[in-house]
């Protein structure tokens, strides 16, 4: 059965979709699965437009988060997209749950990421402790405020942090607040000690995204794309005792 997304923006060139938890944004060399770069090909005229299996795919998000995707419809989104990420100029908004309570309330995380030798799924940062680092360090930067800290009814401590990424590095935010030793809640594969018992996921949201789009006349026009918190964030959150959401 042919699946379908929340569409938030659609015109001539692109759309954005609402990207649920659980799917692939596009395949990979150890997985056969539905992705979203297959109900891209299915539904849009996209051969063509950018690489091979993942055609109208211009950024990702990973598999269990949710929130803000853009897709590109004809080649001058995609050319446009493309530029617009490997220059950083976009802005991009993501909500998370972490554990512990972070100090500061604002922050910036400015640590190199490089693959890790101990699993080829992570990322890790590099550090003067970290001795998993393998292969090319990568400069990655993570802003962060926090929204509101609390103690949960076990007495636990969580933070409700916005983030905002100035590099776009893979799982960068999720490799970052490991490297601070605040763990998004619910990822396993980044040491949050308190999974599948307190979220049914990692709790990471795209919450937002700017950037510049084509227009069905000709030019180019900036918009925020949002996405609302999504319930089981919300109801984690609620669970927890935060009143932010």
């Amino acid at each position: 059965m042919k699946k379908s997304f929340p569409i938030i923006f659609e015109n001539t060139h692109a759309l954005a979709i609402d990207k649920p938890a659980g799917i692939m944004v596009h395949p990979d060399d150890r997985q056969d699965e539905y992705t979203i770069a297959d109900w891209m090909r299915e539904t849009y005229e996209v051969r063509g437009i950018g690489d091979d299996g993942r055609e109208g795919i211009v950024h990702r998000l990973d598999r269990n988060t949710t929130g803000v995707l853009i897709l590109a419809k004809d080649n001058i989104a995609y050319t446009s997209f493309k530029k617009q990420f490997r220059d950083h100029t976009t802005r991009k908004v993501y909500r998370a749950i972490v554990e512990g309570h972070i100090r500061n309330e604002t922050g910036m995380i400015s640590l190199p990421i490089a693959r890790a030798k101990s699993d080829f799924r992570k990322r890790t940062v590099v550090d003067m402790f970290s001795k998993d680092a393998r292969g090319e360090e990568r400069e990655a930067v993570t802003r962060y405020k926090v929204l509101e800290k609390v103690t949960s009814p076990d007495g636990r401590n969580y933070s409700y942090v916005e983030c905002y990424p100035l590099t776009g590095r893979t799982h960068q935010i999720r490799a970052h607040f490991r490297g601070i030793r605040h763990p998004i809640i619910g990822d396993d594969l980044y040491g949050s000690t308190n999974g599948k018992d307190v979220a049914p996921r990692s709790m990471l949201h795209a919450y937002s995204l700017t950037l510049d789009i084509p227009e069905d006349v000709e030019g180019k026009k900036e918009r925020t794309i949002m996405s609302p918190v999504p319930k089981d964030m919300k109801e984690t959150l609620k669970k927890l005792g935060f009143t932010s959401e």
